[in-house]
Formats: C-alpha cells, structure tokens, sequence
C-alpha cells in the first residue's frame, strides 16, 4: 500500500512538473486573457461588424491553436509519469490496479491536489 501510494504521489508530481515545464499553467491563463479581449470585442460600440468581425476570426484562430497545444499538451503531461508507473508495474514492484485506486481515495486526491498546487507555485517562481 505504501508502494502504491508513492507510486500515485509520483503521478501528481510528474504530471505538476511537465505541466509547468511545457508553461501550459501560462498558456491556460493566455487562453483567459484572449477570451476577455473577444468579450470586449464584442461589446465594444465603436467597431463596426467588420472589425468585430475581423478581430473574432483573428481570436478564434489564436483560441483554437492555443486549445490543440493545451489538450496534446495536458494528455503528454498525464501519459508521461502513468507510463512510467505502468512499466515499473510489469516489474512486479507495484500493481498499477493499485495505486489506481488509491489514486481515486479521497484522503490521496485532498493531499494530491495541495501537493499539485505547491509544484505550481514553485513552478511560477522559477
């Protein structure tokens, strides 16, 4: 059981780790500032429907490129620390049905989540 908890605490530090690595926190907070701009398109009087027009199509082509990076991004971060739990798992040294369901335990997804959020802030400063 220790194993497995480990093994599950290694999944969220690994996925922590990439996730601020490849700058995705960064790239989600982009994707919330372009968001705000398009609401402010939109409300804004003083353009015309070709401009507003213009500058939707402009941020919907950035939204959707910086979506495609998030989502392959967010899938490489996860699949990266699980594969590795799922070969060290062949050895023998750890059931990977195991640290899955202790992966799924409330005590370990309340540790987990604060652990995920430390990473991150140590991730901003760096």
């Amino acid at each position: 059981m220790i194993a497995a908890s480990l093994a599950a605490a290694f999944i969220v530090l690994g996925f922590a780790m990439i996730l601020s690595r490849l700058g995705l926190v960064a790239l989600a907070s982009e994707v919330r500032h372009l968001s705000q701009r398009s609401l402010n398109v939109l409300r804004d009087a003083l353009l015309d429907d070709d401009a507003k027009e213009a500058a939707m199509q402009a941020n919907a082509r950035a939204l959707f490129a910086k979506f495609i990076h998030l989502t392959l991004g967010l899938a490489f971060a996860l699949l990266v620390p699980v594969a590795l739990i799922w070969g060290v798992s062949l050895t023998g040294i750890v059931s990977f049905e195991t640290v899955m369901a202790v992966s799924l335990t409330w005590p370990f997804l309340l540790a987990g989540g604060i652990l995920f959020i430390v990473v991150l802030m140590l991730g901003k400063r760096q």
